[in-house]
C-alpha cells in the first residue's frame, strides 16, 4: 500500500470521527485499508488498526490511573460508571436473565462457531505479525507515536498559554487527562462537552471558569475544523473527489441508520 492511500484513509478516519459520533471514522478507515490491501481480511487490518494505536492505549490508561489515585471525581465524572452501577443495582433479575442466556448461547453456539472464531483468530495475529520483531515495533510503531503524543502535548501547552492558563507538566497532563477521558466515553462527535466539562472540574484550582472554557472551546474548535480540513484535502489527493464523496456520503448513511 502506498503511503498517500495509507495517510488518506487514516487522516479520512480522523475527520469522520470528528464530525460523527460511535467511531464511524475508524470503520471507515478499516474499510478502506480491508479494500485496498490484496488478500486482506477484516479481522487482520482490524488486530492491526490495535497495534498501531496500542501506544495510545496503554498512555491513556496509565493516565487514567494516575489522575483515578490523585483525582478519583475527574474519573467518576467522566466516566459513566455511576450510571452502569445504578442500572446493576436497579435491575438484579434483568442481569441474571441476561447472565443465564449467554451460559445458554455460548454453550451452544460455541460448538458450530469454534471453527470459524479459530479461523479468524489466525488471521488477527497476520495483523499483529510486527510483535515478533520488537525492535521494529518500537522504531517503526512506538517511537513515532510516542513523538506524536509530544507533539500533541506542546499543541496544548500552547493553547493554555494564550489563555493565560499556568503551563506546567502537572496541568498540561491534567488536561491530557481530560481529554483522554472524554474521548474513551464520547457520546457526542469528538467528545464535545464531555470535554468541555471535565477541562472545568480539573482546571478549576488553577483559573477562572472563563479563561478555561474560553480555552477548551477554542482549542476543540480549532483542531477539529483542522481534522476535517486536512482529512478532506488529503482524502481528495488519495482518492480523487468522486470517491471521497462516496465514501463521505457512506459514512453518514451508515451512521444515521446506526442512531435510528
Amino acid at each position: 500500500m502506498s503511503f498517500k492511500i495509507a495517510w488518506g484513509a487514516s487522516q479520512g478516519g480522523t475527520a469522520i470521527n470528528a464530525v460523527l459520533p460511535a467511531q464511524a471514522g475508524t470503520v471507515a478507515m478499516i474499510g478502506i485499508f480491508r479494500a485496498s490491501i490484496p488478500g486482506a481480511s477484516l479481522a487482520g487490518v482490524t488486530s492491526a488498526t490495535v497495534v498501531e494505536s496500542l501506544f495510545f492505549a496503554a498512555v491513556s490508561v496509565a493516565t487514567i490511573v494516575i489522575v483515578a489515585i490523585f483525582l478519583p471525581r475527574t474519573v467518576s465524572e467522566g466516566s459513566p460508571s455511576n450510571e452502569i452501577g445504578g442500572f446493576f443495582t436497579a435491575h438484579p433479575i434483568l442481569i441474571g436473565v441476561v447472565a443465564v442466556a449467554v451460559i445458554l448461547i455460548v454453550h451452544f453456539v460455541w460448538p458450530r462457531a469454534k471453527r470459524r472464531v479459530v479461523e479468524e483468530w489466525k488471521k488477527a495475529k497476520q495483523g499483529a505479525a510486527i510483535f515478533r520483531d520488537w525492535r521494529r515495533y518500537v522504531r517503526e510503531v512506538a517511537l513515532p507515536s510516542g513523538l506524536s503524543y509530544a507533539c500533541r502535548m506542546g499543541v496544548t501547552a500552547v493553547f493554555m498559554a494564550a489563555f493565560n492558563l499556568p503551563v506546567t507538566f502537572f496541568t498540561v497532563f491534567l488536561v491530557a487527562s481530560s481529554h483522554t477521558l472524554s474521548q474513551l466515553f464520547a457520546i457526542t462527535p469528538g467528545g464535545v462537552g464531555q470535554t468541555q466539562a471535565l477541562d472545568l472540574l480539573t482546571l478549576r484550582r488553577y483559573a477562572s471558569s472563563e479563561n478555561i472554557a474560553a480555552f477548551s472551546v477554542t482549542q476543540d474548535s480549532v483542531i477539529t475544523a483542522w481534522n476535517v480540513v486536512l482529512g478532506v484535502a488529503v482524502m481528495l489527493w488519495a482518492f480523487g473527489y468522486t470517491q471521497t464523496k462516496a465514501m463521505l456520503r457512506k459514512s453518514g448513511r451508515k451512521q444515521a441508520s446506526a442512531e435510528t
